[in-house]
């Protein structure tokens, strides 16, 4: 068994933390070197694991807890996660700074109410202050998304990048395609890989909604046409259950509001619009 020293030596420091029952040599076409079976000492599996990990590291190993019916198992797999190399943090700050760029001019460009300006300076301060609450509620979400994986991935000890904002002006209504983080190692559990990914959600979540408020409060309502008008274009917003009672906070009412029920039950009509689209306000 190369890298290891002895089957004995790796006996006694598993047993520092589990009662062996049996124990099975891993073979050719096993995934494993050692199998164990028993009991941990401790009830508290996570530190147990930090604790053989570390145990283990200098002879090149890694365990890996399972179930195994009702007893616990320790596996024991050739190899360690290499050390993680730091990345640039200016590559980050590069892509954030174009993506900045790139959702200032969507977002301006998407509210000028006419031409711009024939100089470059007057057409650039035009734009930004056009885009400017644009973009700050769009990184302001992206944002606190990925720094809710980053810094939760710090709190586990997780090895993981600074997000990277990816710029995309013109091309998309949003000028951007999002960002994202890079888990340079994997999760020791997957308790520590369900608060990573939940953290990002949640945070954006606590900017978003905020911001879905503020820009209800800012928009105004206007009765939507009978029928098509020549040279009016007309998009109608999507909708969620979270979204229809934001609207009714601010607003007071269930919008898109229909002139008449026509006799259908409001719950009945909600329900069906939310499965269908149908009819349409």
């Amino acid at each position: 068994m190369e890298d290891v020293q002895t089957i004995n030596e790796l006996d006694a420091l598993v047993g520092r933390i589990f009662s062996i029952e049996d124990i099975t040599l891993g073979s050719a076409k096993d995934k494993y070197l050692v199998r164990y079976r028993g009991r941990l000492y401790s009830e508290d599996s996570a530190a147990a694991y930090d604790h053989l990990a570390a145990l283990l590291r200098p002879h090149a190993v890694t365990p890996l807890f399972r179930m195994e019916g009702d007893r616990q198992a320790i596996l024991l797999v050739s190899g360690v996660v290499p050390p993680v190399q730091a990345s640039n943090p200016w590559v980050n700050l590069g892509l954030f700074v174009l993506t900045l760029l790139s959702v200032l001019l969507t977002g301006g460009l998407s509210n000028l109410n006419g031409p711009l300006p024939p100089d470059l300076l007057p057409a650039a301060g035009m734009i930004v202050r056009q885009g400017w609450p644009f973009a700050v509620s769009m990184l302001g979400i992206l944002g606190a998304h990925e720094f809710g994986h980053y810094l939760m991935g710090r709190y586990h000890g997780v090895h993981v990048s600074l997000p990277y904002f990816i710029p995309l002006p013109l091309v998309s209504p949003f000028g951007t395609m999002g960002a994202f983080i890079n888990m340079k190692e994997p999760p020791k559990n997957r308790r520590v890989l369900l608060d990573i990914a939940i953290a990002g959600p949640l945070a954006g979540a606590a900017v978003a909604i905020p911001v879905l408020l503020i820009g209800l409060s800012l928009s105004a309502l206007n009765r939507l046409p009978a029928a098509d008008l020549p040279g009016l274009s007309l998009q109608l917003e999507g909708n969620s259950i979270l979204y229809l009672l934001a609207k009714f906070l601010v607003f007071g009412a269930w919008l898109p509001a229909p002139v008449d029920y026509h006799g259908v039950a409001p719950l009945l009509y909600w329900g069906k619009y939310f499965l269908t689209g149908m009819p349409f306000p």
